[in-house]
């Protein structure tokens, strides 16, 4: 994610890695990118429970979004 902008008043933004983190710089000071993404991907029940979904999504394994509210109504889900 490495990016420069301007902004109105003419701040430069950039952005970059240093460390395996990403950061970005507004008139000349450092900020850490907080994502917390990287948390979940480190959980490893979360991670299993996304590989689990995307080897359903492959297998065809899917519910309409109506399918899923009635479901819910009628107490299955």
């Amino acid at each position: 994610m490495n990016f420069s902008l301007k902004a109105p008043d003419g701040t430069i933004i950039e952005s970059y890695e240093k460390d395996h983190k990403e950061f970005i710089r507004i008139a000349g000071l450092e900020y850490e990118v907080y994502n917390p993404v990287d948390e979940l991907d480190s959980d490893p029940e979360i991670r299993q429970m996304n590989e689990s979904s995307e080897k359903d999504i492959e297998q065809g394994k899917l519910y309409s979004t109506d399918d899923l509210i009635r479901l819910v109504k009628c107490g299955a889900l």
